[in-house]
């Protein structure tokens, strides 16, 4: 009889965004009552669940040695829901239960797996992780100079061998790169 898998100790897997990304999977598998993982693996690649996992994925997810694209992750949750004749998409916590419902929290369970994963990925811990991601910042146009031209003189850079020697020289005479080689 194969063993039952346990939620690792905090020996084996400390706390941080990998931990509760782990904890959050060990709900549904608890509340699917513990399947065995060839069940759980027959359920994905189903016509309801089209991303097929192994039973050896499932079991290294659930133990916290891997981090798998979030395909695989959402075919597990997709599956332990439909064990449980749970909803992924519906509120993580439908009813009040032990001190964990917040009728101003609306949600899902698949969303909070996905911010957890988020943040797996991303070495956040929860406390760290942006409410929003953040916004790519604007690209800023060179300055113009008081002249009317753009950047001014350009100055040639010191690794290019095509602006070294009499060349550079031409270029503060004349403004312009010359097409002459340095050599």
């Amino acid at each position: 009889m194969p063993r039952m898998l346990r939620m690792p100790g905090k020996d084996v897997l400390p706390p941080g965004p990998k931990r509760d990304l782990v904890a959050e999977l060990y709900v549904h598998y608890r509340l699917a009552a513990r399947p065995p993982l060839p069940k759980i693996a027959a359920l994905t690649g189903t016509e309801s669940n089209p991303h097929k996992v192994s039973r050896e994925t499932i079991r290294r997810l659930l133990t916290g040695t891997t981090t798998s694209q979030w395909a695989v992750v959402d075919a597990l949750l997709l599956a332990l829901c439909q064990l449980q004749d749970r909803d992924p998409d519906g509120r993580r916590w439908p009813e009040p239960d032990d001190n964990r419902w917040d009728e101003n929290d609306p949600t899902t369970c698949r969303e909070h797996l996905r911010r957890l994963w988020n943040d797996d990925i991303d070495g956040l811990e929860p406390d760290e992780a942006p409410a929003t991601p953040p916004a790519a910042p604007a690209p800023v146009p060179p300055a113009r100079q008081a002249s009317g031209g753009w950047g001014g003189t350009p100055s040639p850079p010191a690794d290019n061998p095509w602006t070294a020697g009499a060349a550079s020289q031409s270029t503060l005479q004349t403004g312009g790169y010359s097409d002459e080689p340095p050599f």
